[in-house]
């Protein structure tokens, strides 16, 4: 299970989600409240690939490795 302390690599698809690949932990979407999302993080049944395909996009934008409770804050929501 994530849990706020852990690290993902986080891609942003150009609109309030970001894909967050946590290593051994799986695949989650975080939709950012700065963009207009409600802060929550929801496991993603799938990798980078068939995310930008159930989007209709082609890429997302590489943000890197973050600690999730430092980029997302606090109180941000794990589902």
């Amino acid at each position: 299970m994530l849990t706020i302390d852990d690290n993902a690599e986080f891609g942003w698809s150009f609109g309030h989600e970001f894909f967050l690949e946590a290593e051994s932990k799986g695949n989650y979407i975080w939709s950012d409240p700065d963009y207009g999302g409600d802060n929550t993080i929801v496991r993603f049944n799938g990798d980078l690939k068939a995310y930008c395909r159930s989007r209709g996009i082609p890429y997302v934008r590489d943000k890197g490795v973050h600690n999730i409770r430092n980029y997302c804050g606090d109180d941000v929501v794990i589902k």
